[in-house]
C-alpha cells in the first residue's frame, strides 16, 4: 500500500524554504524605518506575497508526490515534482533505525524515522515522517530482532542521574560554553556598572619597554586575584548550565540487547530510539574525561557503520563507573574482550614531541625577557610541560590480541580503543623527516567514517612494531 508522509512535513518544507528569505525581507523593512518613512515600497509586499504563494504550493505538491511503500523485502521511495526520483532500498541493507520524537511530534502521535544504510554516504539513507504506529511497524518489518544470536536473553543497562552529572563536568557543553559565559558576564557587568570610556591603546604598546616598566609586582598579584575570581565564577555558572543540558539530553538513557541488536532509548523533550546491529560495530572507545576520571567515571563510545550518533559523538553509554566497565560491557558486548594494553612506545617517541614544544617555549620566554624580566616566572612551565609529555609517553600503550587491536592514548582525556581486525580497511605508516631522525613511525588505522580519526593514530612505533602489526592484520 502506497503511503505519504505526515502532513506536518508541509510546514517543515515551508520553514526550510523561507528561513533564508526572512533575513533580506527584514533588512528591507529595517532600512526603510531608519530612513524615516516607516513604510515599505509596494514591490516588497508583492514579492513577499508571490514568494509565499509559490513556496506554499511547491511544499504541498512536493509532499503529495513524496510517497513510500513497504514490501516484504524492499522499501520503495518516490519523490519529486517535475523531476521524479524513485529509490529502492533492500531491507537487508538497512544497518540501523533511528526514531525521534519532539514534544510536538508526541502531541500529534507521529515520529521521524531515519533508516541508515551507510554512515559514509548520507544520500543513501532514508528519512520518513510517519505515525507512531507506522514507525513501530517499520521497526518490526525490517526484522532486526529476528537475527540469530549467541545471546538469547534480553540484557539491559540504565544510566543514573548521578552518572549523567559526572559526564556534564567534562562534556563539550562545559568547555565550549566557558568562553561564551565569560563574554556574557563581561557584557552584563559593563551594563550594570558602566565605566568611563578609556583611551584606546594600540597592540604594539605591548612590545615597548616603557609599558612593562610601569607594572609592579603588587599590580600583577592584584590582577591575578581578580582574574582567578572572575574565572572561578564563570566555571561555576558554566558547570550548572552543563548539568542542566546533560540532564535534558541524556534523561532516561538505557540500553537493551535482544539477539544481535542493541537498542538505545533516551530523551525528555525530544525522545530518541536507535536500533544498531552488533555486527556493524567496528570499535569500542572508552573515554576517561579529565574531571570525570578523578571521580572514577568513564564514557563508552563506538564507531558503527551507519550510526551517526548523538551529535556525532556516537555514545553507547554516556557515563559509567570505571569499576563496572568490564562487567557491563561483558554482558552487552561479549564480542569485545576488554583487556589492558601493556606494550609501550619506543623511548624516542617522547623526544620527537617534547623537543619542538620545549624549544618554542624557550624562544618565547627569551623574547619576553627582552621587554621585562617578569617572563622568568614562566620558566617552571617548561618543567610542567616536560612532565606532562613524560606522563603521556609512559601511559600510552598498545596491544594486539586474536581479533582486537588495543590502543590507550594518555593525556588530559584518556581514550582506550578496542578495534576489531575485520573492521580495519587499511593500515598506514608515515614518517616525517623529524621522525626519521629518531627512527620512529606514525601508525594510522583506517575504518569507515570514524568519529575522530586521531583516536586511531599513534606516533612512536618502531619498524619492528609496524611489521608485527602488519603480520597480525594479514592473519599470518
Amino acid at each position: 500500500m502506497i503511503k505519504r508522509h505526515h502532513p506536518i512535513t508541509v510546514i517543515y518544507k515551508l520553514y526550510s524554504q523561507i528561513r533564508y528569505s526572512i533575513i533580506p525581507l527584514a533588512a528591507f523593512l529595517y532600512n526603510e524605518i531608519r530612513a524615516g518613512t516607516g513604510q515599505q515600497p509596494d514591490w516588497v509586499y508583492l514579492a513577499a506575497t508571490v514568494y509565499g504563494v509559490v513556496t506554499g504550493c511547491w511544499s504541498i505538491f512536493s509532499w503529495f508526490r513524496e510517497t513510500y511503500q513497504l514490501d516484504s523485502k524492499v522499501l520503495h521511495i518516490t519523490k519529486g515534482v517535475f523531476t521524479v526520483t524513485q529509490r529502492t532500498i533492500p531491507l537487508t541493507k538497512i544497518n540501523n533505525i533511528i526514531i525521534e520524537q519532539s514534544w510536538l511530534y508526541r502531541l500529534l502521535g507521529i515520529a521521524n524515522v531515519e533508516l541508515q544504510t551507510s554512515d559514509s554516504n548520507a544520500d543513501a539513507d532514508a528519512r520518513l515522517v510517519t505515525s507512531q504506529k507506522m514507525a513501530e511497524l517499520l521497526k518490526k518489518s525490517i526484522r532486526l530482532i529476528e537475527n540469530q544470536s549467541v545471546i538469547p536473553l534480553t540484557i539491559e543497562h540504565h544510566v543514573t542521574r548521578k552518572e549523567i552529572m559526572m559526564l556534564s563536568m567534562s562534556s563539550n557543553t562545559f568547555w565550549l560554553g566557558f568562553p561564551v559565559t565569560i563574554a556574557v558576564i563581561q557584557h552584563l557587568w559593563s551594563w550594570l556598572f558602566p565605566a568611563p570610556e578609556e583611551e584606546q591603546v594600540s597592540f604594539m604598546e605591548v612590545f615597548k619597554k616603557e609599558t612593562w616598566s610601569r607594572i609592579t609586582l603588587d599590580d600583577s598579584i592584584e590582577v591575578a586575584l581578580y582574574l582567578v575570581s572572575f574565572l572561578g565564577i564563570c566555571v561555576i555558572v558554566t558547570w550548572l548550565f552543563s548539568i542542566g543540558m546533560a540532564q535534558f539530553r541524556y534523561k532516561g538513557w538505557h540500553l537493551t540487547r535482544a539477539g544481535d541488536v542493541i537498542s538505545i532509548h533516551h530523551g525528555w523533550m525530544e525522545r530518541k530510539s536507535v536500533q544498531i546491529q552488533v555486527e556493524r560495530i567496528q570499535s569500542i572507545r572508552i573515554k576517561e574525561l579529565m574531571i570525570g576520571r578523578l571521580y572514577g567515571y568513564a564514557s563508552v563510545c563506538m564507531d558503527c557503520v551507519g550510526y551517526s550518533g548523538e551529535r556525532r559523538v556516537k555514545l553507547l553509554v554516556p557515563s559509567i563507573p570505571s569499576s563496572e566497565l568490564v562487567e557491563v560491557l561483558g554482558r552487552l558486548l561479549p564480542e569485545f574482550q576488554l583487556q589492558t594494553p601493556e606494550r609501550a612506545l619506543h623511548r624516542n617517541a617522547k623526544f620527537t614531541t617534547a623537543i619542538p614544544v620545549i624549544s618554542l617555549l624557550v624562544l618565547g620566554i627569551s623574547v619576553g625577557c627582552y621587554f621585562t624580566l617578569l617572563y622568568l616566572t614562566i620558566v617552571p612551565l617548561l618543567y610542567i610541560v616536560y612532565k606532562y609529555m613524560t606522563y603521556v609517553y609512559v601511559n600510552t600503550k598498545w596491544e594486539i590480541a586474536v581479533n582486537l587491536f588495543m590502543l590507550r592514548k594518555a593525556g588530559f582525556n584518556q581514550t582506550t580503543v578496542y578495534l576489531l581486525r575485520e573492521s580495519i580497511e587499511s593500515i598506514s605508516f608515515r614518517q616525517s623527516w623529524w621522525q626519521r631522525l629518531f627512527r620512529v613511525y606514525q601508525l594510522e588505522m583506517d575504518i569507515d567514517s570514524p568519529a575522530n580519526i586521531r583516536e586511531y593514530r599513534i606516533a612512536g612505533m618502531t619498524k619492528q612494531y609496524c611489521d608485527e602489526i602488519l603480520r597480525w592484520y594479514k592473519n599470518n
